[in-house]
């Protein structure tokens, strides 16, 4: 079986079986496809092809991918939809899973959206929610009842980095006969399979690290087949569709995934350790430090790592963070992650900004916290940037 590096490299490449059969795939950039006679579009229609809100060629390649990645060392087979953004995904999951009446569980420490999501739009639906912190698995498990379909959780959680005991959520979610999903876009599947711990599926926002390069907004979601068969038929009918451009782009972001989270993964634990031994740091989140209360599980369930995000807050608070950023020579403020450059955000005012200032409190994200996804730069550079910057901060 190829190692992931290598099927990072391959998986979704186009067939050699026509002459000059291209090395880098074509853009399908046509919204529909013509047809010689009824009986030729009477078949497309039925396999639902040949109209762009179904997919194109491009986004069979990155589901193919993206499947690949997530089943590599499982013994069990996977299938992907990719979809118009991470919050699509989050959506399509849970829309295609609940109908009025269910229950879901949710992660009290989940994306900002993601949590608005639940808080303000499933109740419309008929569906409750209870948000508990899935580190207290007491909580977890008064949590759930004969109605709860779902128990949703973040791996690497944005922002407080949070590594959550996979293992244990599956089992009480198993046990109330309900379905893990878990949101694995910081790690990406090049340094945890959430599977592999017991979840049911895994969605991404493909905005992020697996494409890369900041110039996608994109999503995948990833199960067993005849559970991503209805999720791609209740998509189809949404309509939430990801670009053919944006499919393309993404795939190409993943042949360089396996080396970018590599130096990811190296250049956030120096830039953490830096940060934690300043005396203008308060305090720094991040699961691969010696001090991180998350250290063992992520030795467990993220032995390559734990990704590109980490953060942390100043002892002067917001006005230490404001005259940092000034300072600082290439990392700059951006209100995403996942690009190849170092970059910045502020989840109070950004991600988590739909959140009452309780809701963030209670999982810890103050005024004076800083959100860093670190990029691809010599890490050298990257602390003497910081370091500059912090001097008099």
């Amino acid at each position: 079986m190829p190692h992931s590096d290598t099927i990072a490299v391959h998986a979704g490449e186009p067939s050699l079986d026509d002459a000059d059969a291209p090395i880098t795939p074509d853009i399908t950039v046509g919204s529909a496809h013509g047809y010689r006679d009824l009986a030729a579009v009477d078949a497309a229609m039925a396999a639902h092809r040949g109209y762009g809100r179904w997919g194109t060629e491009n986004h069979r390649q990155l589901e193919a991918a993206v499947a690949s990645l997530e089943a590599n060392g499982l013994s069990v087979r996977l299938d992907a939809v990719a979809v118009g953004s991470g919050m699509a995904a989050i959506a399509v999951a849970l829309m295609s899973e609940l109908s009025s009446g269910d229950h879901v569980v949710v992660a009290n420490d989940c994306y900002g959206t993601t949590m608005t999501f639940v808080r303000d739009d499933l109740s419309r639906f008929g569906i409750t929610a209870t948000v508990v912190d899935v580190q207290d698995l007491n909580a977890v498990q008064a949590a759930v009842n004969d109605r709860t379909r779902v128990l949703l959780c973040e791996i690497c959680t944005n922002p407080m980095i949070r590594v959550p005991d996979v293992e244990a959520l599956a089992a009480i979610a198993h046990g109330a006969g309900s379905l893990l999903l878990v949101d694995n876009t910081v790690p990406t599947p090049m340094l945890c399979q959430p599977m592999r711990w017991g979840a049911d599926a895994v969605v991404y926002s493909a905005t992020k690290n697996l494409s890369g390069h900041a110039d996608v907004i994109g999503g995948a979601i990833v199960g067993k087949p005849a559970w991503i068969e209805a999720a791609r038929a209740f998509s189809h009918t949404f309509g939430p569709t990801l670009g053919p451009f944006d499919a393309w782009l993404t795939l190409r972001g993943i042949r360089t995934l396996a080396v970018r989270m590599t130096r990811h993964t190296q250049n956030a634990l120096a830039l953490a350790r830096y940060l934690e031994g300043h005396a203008a740091v308060k305090r720094v989140c991040y699961p691969q430090l010696e001090t991180s209360p998350f250290s063992d599980r992520a030795r467990r369930l993220l032995p390559c790592g734990a990704g590109a995000l980490l953060s942390f807050e100043l002892a002067g608070g917001k006005l230490a963070l404001d005259a940092m950023v000034a300072k600082l020579a290439t990392v700059r403020l951006m209100p995403s992650l996942g690009h190849v450059a170092t970059t910045l955000s502020h989840p109070a005012s950004t991600s988590h900004r739909g959140l009452t200032a309780e809701e963030r409190a209670a999982v810890g994200i103050s005024d004076g916290l800083m959100r860093c996804s670190v990029g691809l730069e010599h890490p050298d550079d990257l602390v003497a940037d910081f370091q500059q910057a912090l001097r008099s901060s």
